[in-house]
């Protein structure tokens, strides 16, 4: 069951293994090149690199580092391409740092970090080094269904991009988390969603929207910078 995906500028693939608890890694053309992880728990985010409990999602930065949101043990997981760890921040809590359910992950132009921290109804900033730097809100992020689970996307104007599942609905933000925009409803017309899931944003800023309950793919022409 992958629910996360990467790709790196040389087409190499990353993929969250969810429920394998596990990273595996395929070339361009589908080729099996290597992976990393077994299923485990652990309670500080700092230790075990090699544990990882339902990994949701994968985002990559301009230097080829990962960043794995490891759900179930409520961290983010920095590694290098060949699956050594760099860093990590987490742990179970409210406060600053500290997740739970964190599921989208995403990378801004500037090389931020972005979380979806769902069971808190936030997202989370935090600066190429883990370090935090902001959060903001998202009180509809309430439900705890396994199938409520939040995406994020940055184009390169800094625009972040948020699902909103049992919402159906996509938000958008700027960097410091103001509301630019939101649209969607209950439905099956053009218009309209059913659970969307995962976000992708390309460089011309069309946006890309899993709508998983109706079984499709939504195309959304972007602001982009406007």
């Amino acid at each position: 069951e992958p629910w996360g995906v990467a790709v790196a500028e040389d087409g190499t693939v990353y993929v969250a293994d969810t429920w394998n608890h596990r990273i595996q890694v395929f070339d361009a053309e589908g080729n099996f090149l290597r992976m990393w992880g077994v299923f485990g728990q652990v309670l500080d985010p700092n230790t075990y690199p090699n544990l990882l409990y339902g990994p949701r999602d994968i985002a990559l930065d301009a230097a080829g580092y990962l960043y794995v949101a490891d759900t179930g043990n409520k961290r983010i997981v920095k590694y290098d391409p060949y699956g050594q760890m760099v860093g990590a921040v987490g742990g179970e809590g409210s406060g600053d740092g500290q997740m739970l359910e964190p599921v989208g992950v995403a990378i801004g132009p500037d090389g931020a970090l972005y979380v979806a921290d769902t069971w808190n109804q936030r997202i989370q900033v935090f600066d190429a080094n883990l370090r935090f730097l902001r959060k903001w809100p998202i009180y509809t992020w309430s439900g705890m269904s396994v199938v409520n689970k939040p995406y994020l996307a940055v184009d390169r104007w800094g625009n972040v991009y948020a699902t909103d599942p049992e919402g159906y609905r996509i938000l958008q933000f700027d960097a410091q988390g103001q509301v630019l925009a939101t649209w969607g409803q209950y439905g099956t017309d053009a218009f309209s969603m059913n659970l969307p899931t995962g976000i992708k944003v390309d460089t011309s800023g069309t946006i890309f929207v899993s709508d998983s309950e109706n079984g499709r793919i939504l195309v959304f022409r972007g602001s982009g910078g406007d």
